[in-house]
């Protein structure tokens, strides 16, 4: 059986990118399996093999948007060279940007500056407005049940017990279920432009010239408001989830007899005054480079920033025996913006400018 090392050593080797040295013994483990390293003809690599649930489809999209995108991308539109890939093992190779920290990085350290969003934003804007051939369409989707309906025994079998408390949740809320039928409806209708559709702070790397966007192996021809709405969700997921370990900061001797209740809800008002800043100045940065959006753009992000924070929550779910009291308030919260986005695009930043 062979190792990442083993793979990546072979698959640089048939690129000709010379012999693959890992920068660390240790692969990455995740979604995926990567390494990083630097080959004997100089290049420094990040090699992902892909892995889990349809692979190979994932792979098929990577390599679609690198023969049918690529070549559109505007200078402003950074994103990792690709090296190249070999589909008998699910592997592609990119360029290893190695001093490149991660958004996701960033943000946990309090170092995600609100000019930083203000990039990010204007980036995402160099992807919505792309040239190129809007008839291009990565590989269709592989046929997925509608778990909305009800979940395949396959999956309920190897679903967590908090997997199954989300969707029993869910189930019931048939509010929440006919919003996000309707909003993705809306988006059918929308004017449709390349998008990433797997947003997320993590897929932002920040080298010394700035943002890039990686990770393309969801891309699509689509609504932008998905795009606009996951980073808004990013960063009210993390407002959310926030909560328990905020600081009081500076209360007065008398706000710290308040009620556990109102203390909570200080601390959750103060986490999305810091989200609405860095989603107001992303929202700058996004028009500037966009101009001025579509009818209904901003409510529908708004829509899907709501429908990104139950994707987070499901995501957890898969390690846990049961949803937290956090994974209840946030389900809460994000089933309100995706009811009443007109409600809840002021207040998260979206259409707001500083």
């Amino acid at each position: 059986m062979t190792t990442m090392i083993d793979d990546a050593r072979q698959v640089t080797e048939r690129l000709g990118l010379g012999t693959f040295k890992p920068s660390d013994e240790a692969p990455h483990e995740g979604r995926n399996e990567n390494i990083t390293g630097t080959t004997s003809s100089g290049h420094d690599v990040f090699v992902k093999k892909l892995k889990g649930d349809h692979a190979a489809h994932r792979l098929q999209k990577l390599i679609s948007f690198e023969q049918t995108c690529r070549r559109h991308l505007p200078p402003a539109l950074r994103t990792p060279e690709c090296l190249g890939w070999e589909e008998a093992n699910e592997i592609i190779v990119f360029q290893w940007l190695r001093h490149a920290e991660s958004g996701l990085s960033l943000a946990a350290s309090d170092a995600f500056s609100g000019g930083l969003a203000r990039r990010c934003g204007t980036l995402l804007g160099a992807v919505h407005t792309a040239p190129g051939d809007r008839s291009a369409t990565p590989p269709p989707q592989p046929e997925r049940p509608d778990l909305f309906k009800a979940l395949p025994l396959h999956y309920y079998e190897r679903a967590s017990g908090a997997v199954l408390e989300f969707w029993s949740v869910l189930h019931r809320d048939g509010v929440a279920t006919s919003c996000l039928t309707s909003l993705r409806e809306a988006s059918t209708r929308a004017p449709h432009t390349l998008i990433h559709a797997d947003l997320r702070l993590d897929q932002f790397l920040i080298d010394s010239t700035g943002p890039l966007l990686c990770d393309w192996e969801e891309w699509d021809m689509g609504d932008p408001a998905r795009d606009v709405g996951a980073f808004a969700g990013e960063w009210l997921y993390r407002a959310v989830r926030s909560i328990p370990t905020r600081p009081e900061g500076g209360l007065r001797t008398v706000d710290q007899d308040r009620s556990p209740r109102t203390r909570v809800l200080g601390r959750g008002l103060s986490g999305l005054a810091e989200a609405r800043t860095k989603t107001v100045a992303f929202w700058n940065g996004y028009t500037a480079a966009t101009g001025i959006p579509a009818d209904g753009l901003a409510e529908r992000a708004t829509a899907y920033a709501g429908w990104h924070l139950l994707e987070r929550v499901l995501a957890t779910a898969e390690c846990r025996s049961q949803l937290s009291t956090l994974d209840r308030m946030t389900l809460g919260i994000g089933s309100t913006a995706l009811r009443s986005p007109w409600k809840f695009a002021g207040v998260l930043g979206l259409g707001s400018h500083s």
